[in-house]
């Protein structure tokens, strides 16, 4: 657990990154050796991704297990070496001061993109239009949370409440029985919902049972067994007055540096990219009416793959399209080119697909003239009243006569 946490410790205090970069490195050259000299694997599975958002690759179930051999050979040469020692009661405080601000760093982390609400988001307009069986399991977890920002913000402050506790000796059981119940959920749901962060969730419930270990007699004796219990010994407060000064001020600093740091992450990403998110000339979500090319209209039957049915316009420099199979294709969009006239580029080599000139008849539609692959076309679009969708347009209720479920 602890080899698994000093990798990413850098990412939490950078005065550790320096460290951090060099153990990554480390296991980088050791567990790609593993998996092809010991688990004989070949191929891509060998080679360390981009960062890509998984957490859960094959070289990662590996690095686990070299950390588990590393530890239990540490381990044992540790015991054989120091056999003399009877307890390593100072060392075990440090380790739980150490697990502790980790665990509660981390949910800080979590807990604060979901009070600030940026991890997850209300559909779009592709989803809104994507058929519900096309949905992976991880989207449709990510857009049953976005759906209601209220819920988002209230497992956000579980998370953030279970960390807050765990910063003080007094309060860590308390944080640690929170802890373990917000990320048995997230646990769950990411073996549930097929979110590849499984490995990584999973280290951070295994940190709040070892919080919570030494407690658990105590626990089932007053919450099951129904006796009294003591009060347990916290450690002996520190006499020397320059030492406790110096101790309350790494830790002030330490907490202060975490919450500012995420708070003020957080709050960037949701003015820039959520309330403060620019819209494109031509956002909105609308329906091909007619369709020509070469002066003829194209008539919208369902087995034509040129033909447009649906235009998404809603993130700045892109553009979606659904042909009449309801088969997407994404594009990239420049408007710098002229005044109403939007160049549609491919996204992967930035050719140019199409150069349209676009005017709005009435509020409710939208004329694009130009050319796509050499050919005129003329398409007008009729923009959708998202209010329409009943997701939208629900809402809540305090009071149901009978159950709307649809």
């Amino acid at each position: 657990m602890i080899l698994y946490l000093l990798e990413g410790v850098g990412e939490i205090l950078p005065m550790f990154s320096l460290a951090s970069r060099w153990l990554t490195k480390l296991w980088h050259a050791i567990v790609p050796w593993v998996a092809i000299h010991v688990f004989k694997l070949s191929g891509p599975v060998t080679v360390y991704p981009e960062v890509n958002g998984s957490g859960d690759t094959t070289l990662d179930y590996i690095e686990v297990l070299c950390h588990v051999v590393a530890a239990a050979f540490a381990t044992l040469a540790w015991s054989v070496l120091d056999r003399n020692r009877s307890d390593y009661r100072r060392l075990n405080s440090w380790l739980r001061t150490f697990v502790r601000y980790m665990l509660a760093l981390i949910l800080f982390s979590y807990g604060f993109a979901k009070v600030i609400p940026t991890q997850f988001i209300f559909p779009g307009f592709t989803k809104l239009i994507e058929p519900l069986g096309d949905f992976s399991p991880m989207g449709l977890l990510w857009y049953f949370m976005g759906y209601s920002t209220p819920y988002i913000m209230f497992s956000g402050a579980a998370e953030v409440t279970g960390g807050a506790l765990l910063l003080f000796r007094r309060t860590t059981t308390l944080g640690a029985m929170v802890s373990f119940g917000v990320l048995t959920n997230v646990v769950m749901l990411n073996f549930c919902y097929d979110v590849p962060v499984k490995l990584f969730s999973t280290h951070l419930l295994l940190m709040s049972v070892f919080l919570m270990a030494p407690d658990l007699g105590r626990l089932v004796n007053f919450l099951v067994l129904n006796r009294p219990v003591r009060p347990v010994n916290l450690g002996a407060p520190i006499d020397v007055r320059w030492m406790r000064i110096a101790k309350i001020s790494v830790k002030v600093l330490i907490i202060g540096y975490a919450l500012f740091s995420t708070v003020k992450g957080s709050w960037n990403i949701y003015n820039q990219f959520i309330i403060g998110a620019p819209k494109p000339p031509l956002y909105g979500l609308y329906d091909v009416e007619t369709f020509v090319r070469n002066g003829h209209e194209v008539p919208p039957l369902l087995t034509d793959r040129q033909r447009w049915r649906r235009v998404i316009v809603q993130a700045p420099g892109a553009l979606s399209v659904r042909l009449m199979d309801d088969s997407p294709i994404g594009y990239s969009t420049d408007y710098s080119g002229g005044k109403d006239q939007v160049v549609v580029k491919r996204p992967s080599d930035q050719t140019t697909v199409a150069v349209l000139a676009y005017s709005w008849p009435d509020a409710d539609h939208v004329v694009l003239q130009g050319t796509i692959a050499g050919d005129p076309v003329v398409i007008k679009l009729r923009k959708v009243d998202l209010s329409k969708f009943l997701l939208v347009n629900r809402g809540f209720h305090w009071i149901n006569e009978r159950p709307f479920n649809r």
